[in-house]
């Protein structure tokens, strides 16, 4: 917005210096300096009377120039008054601080498109304490999320400068939650373009973009219509345990989590069983999953042992699965 004010500003000085010192340099035989010169006194009101006009083609452009430049005064003073009155400078400074901040962001999740899907993978995101970078074209959309204390890059989401600009290169994840399937695969395509490590969630109303998503290179494809569907379905066929999921997720006075914690090659768990752990009886956490490559083994037994690379779904309160993940961090095994 305030890009405009200085342009049109801009624009209305160039037009005038040029009309004025061209036709100074056609009525008035002067040379291009000496035109500019002229042009810029009357412009200016100065009027030294160094430089005489003679001929009444130069006096009338003289007088033009006289009238010109007291218009051409108020129109950027009245386009700084608006660029002022606009709040334009309290918003550059608060886009280079945000433009900075982004710049500095490590593992963070872009969100592109903050309609209502959006809105909620913002709000649990921030929820879990993830640095969050949204994408929206809307201008009202992107200005109330912004009053929230998100990051927001007010622009469109297919963009390769506004997916720069979000930080693709170091981010952990991207969430394409447009309304349009088409424009879904698009971003997915260009953020995979930009970071191909980067684990892409893409949003596809219909059951034939799936495929396309995948081929895009989503890491996966949700339908908020099948979710939604599958859940209305399960409160009436299994409306206690949807009531005590609810209470597990949603419940933020319980800080329940279910976190995924990865084996490193050198850490000491590596080759231990789990009842050599002694997860739950040592920490209170529950190790839910073990998923190694492409195979899970749920439920896991006391005899099933740990490797390199897998990743334990551990369910338990947030104190303990911290603990938890403290322990899994270790070279060596902790202290009795």
């Amino acid at each position: 917005m305030y890009h405009g004010h200085f342009k049109s500003a801009f624009i209305a000085i160039i037009f005038v210096l040029s009309l004025g010192m061209t036709g100074l340099m056609l009525a008035e035989h002067l040379s291009p300096w000496q035109a500019l010169f002229l042009t810029v006194e009357t412009v200016t009101t100065v009027g030294f009377g160094d430089i005489k006009v003679h001929t009444w083609a130069g006096q009338g452009i003289v007088f033009v120039l006289m009238l010109g430049g007291v218009a051409l005064t108020a129109y950027i003073i009245g386009r700084m008054m608006a660029f002022i009155l606009e709040g334009s400078l309290a918003d550059i400074y608060g886009q280079r601080k945000r433009g900075k901040k982004m710049s500095q962001l490590r593992n963070h999740v872009i969100i592109c498109g903050a309609g209502r899907v959006g809105q909620q993978v913002a709000k649990f995101l921030k929820a879990d304490n993830l640095e969050v970078v949204i994408i929206e074209q809307n201008e009202e959309v992107a200005q109330a999320h912004l009053e929230e204390g998100y990051l927001v890059i007010q622009g469109d989401a297919t963009q390769d400068e506004n997916l720069k600009k979000a930080g693709i290169e170091h981010a952990r994840g991207l969430i394409s939650a447009l309304p349009d399937d088409a424009l879904n695969v698009f971003v997915t395509l260009t953020a995979k373009g930009l970071n191909p490590k980067i684990q892409v969630v893409a949003r596809g109303d219909r059951l034939e973009s799936e495929a396309k998503l995948y081929r895009a290179g989503a890491d996966r494809v949700i339908s908020p219509a099948t979710l939604s569907g599958k859940r209305m379905a399960l409160s009436i066929t299994k409306p206690k345990t949807i009531e005590y999921l609810d209470t597990v997720i949603h419940d933020h006075n319980i800080h329940i989590e279910i976190k995924e914690i990865q084996v490193g090659p050198e850490t000491y768990l590596v080759g231990l069983r789990l009842d050599e752990l002694k997860a739950k009886h040592d920490t209170g956490a529950t190790i839910m999953a073990i998923l190694r490559g492409g195979q899970v083994i749920s439920n896991p037994s006391a005899s099933d042992q740990i490797e390199a690379g897998d990743v334990l779904i551990v369910f338990g309160l947030r104190n303990q699965v911290q603990h938890l993940e403290e322990v899994a961090a270790m070279k060596s095994g902790p202290k009795s």
